[in-house]
């Protein structure tokens, strides 16, 4: 991890490809003194641990490092999009306010020495959706940045944790497993939800700005045509 020899933030998300459940965003401050810490408690790319296992290590991280969440629930997110604003935006902004907060959270903010976003626009546009961006001169955008720095892996696998457990209340709530991501199966549950709740219900617990959507409702109208 090429950020791994420096005092960091690092701010991920998680939740944006799915059509139902919230989107979260989070900022961690790893300090050198806590990297060994981490890596042997077995932090590290989100995407290569198994569900348990990213419940289990935000568990711990949570008592190790200074950090920052945001849950973006599904109103104010369809809300904010109804209002014109783009998933650069939303991703803009929020990752700003947590590496903001948990800036506020270190003691010895001097020591600060690299804020890695796990990359997902351009600096350009970045600046036009957060015109005073908090600390730009330390800011490194980076691809696959979960595998280049501790602290963006800290914050996926808590970004990733918390979005669990939203989807985990909603399951409970609705005593069925709901489908993640966007896909043929999402389609047809969310249908199946909509005829016995309706659209609305369905709005109220998904990104309405998703094409599944359109689908979901083409699939009702097919099956009362």
């Amino acid at each position: 991890m090429i950020y791994d020899t420096l005092n960091t933030i690092g701010s991920d998300e998680a939740g944006v490809g799915d059509y139902f459940g919230p989107m979260t965003v989070c900022a961690a401050y790893v300090p050198k003194n806590k990297i060994a810490l981490l890596k042997e408690l077995g932090v590290k790319d989100s995407k290569n641990l198994s569900n348990s296992t990213v419940d289990k290590l935000a568990r711990e991280i949570i008592h190790i490092v200074p950090y920052s969440l945001v849950v973006l629930d599904n109103p104010s997110y369809n809300k904010k999009i109804d209002e014109g604003w783009n998933i650069v935006k939303l991703k803009a902004v929020l990752h700003d306010h947590c590496i903001q907060k948990v800036y506020e959270k270190i003691e010895e903010q001097s020591d600060v020495e690299a804020i890695v976003i796990d990359q997902f626009t351009t600096e350009n546009a970045y600046r036009k959706y957060v015109p005073e961006p908090f600390r730009l001169d330390l800011i490194h955008q980076e691809t696959k940045a979960e595998s280049k720095s501790i602290a963006v892996a800290c914050a996926s696998i808590l970004a990733r944790s918390r979005y669990l457990e939203q989807m985990s209340n909603l399951n409970r709530t609705l005593k069925r497993e709901v489908p993640r991501g966007a896909s043929k199966k999402t389609d047809l549950f969310a249908a199946e939800l909509a005829e016995k709740r309706g659209m609305g219900y369905v709005d109220s617990i998904s990104k309405k700005h998703f094409k599944s959507r359109d689908k979901v409702k083409e699939l009702i109208n097919k099956k009362h045509s």
